[in-house]
């Protein structure tokens, strides 16, 4: 099994974990029948943890498709020249002008 089924195998595994302590609690505020409740929860963690497998299986067919590749090195070639300018935009404010002469001392 590889390391990123794993993880997302704890990431289940850890919301099962928290339905059954939310389902532990809701009994005893609401008095309800705690495996009623705890099946329930269990159910939309479920449900959660499938949608989680499902977007990484697509982030994963993404990654292995060639012309999503390029268009995401375009977007992180955009993401850079927009850092860029705006750093450069940022140290320019600092500076000045370019164009002006430091005071003379005399």
């Amino acid at each position: 099994m590889s390391a990123s089924k794993d993880s997302w195998n704890e990431v289940g595994d850890r919301f099962t974990a928290v339905g059954k302590r939310l389902a532990g609690h809701y009994e005893q505020r609401n008095g309800g029948s705690p495996k009623d409740t705890q099946h329930k929860v269990e159910e939309v963690v479920r449900e959660i943890g499938n949608q989680l497998g499902r977007a990484f299986e697509a982030v994963d067919d993404t990654v292995r498709d060639d012309a999503a590749r390029q268009d995401l090195k375009q977007a992180f070639n955009a993401l850079g020249s927009a850092i860029s300018s705006t750093v450069e935009d940022a140290a320019s404010t600092f500076r000045g002008p370019r164009n002006e002469e430091p005071p003379r001392p005399d």
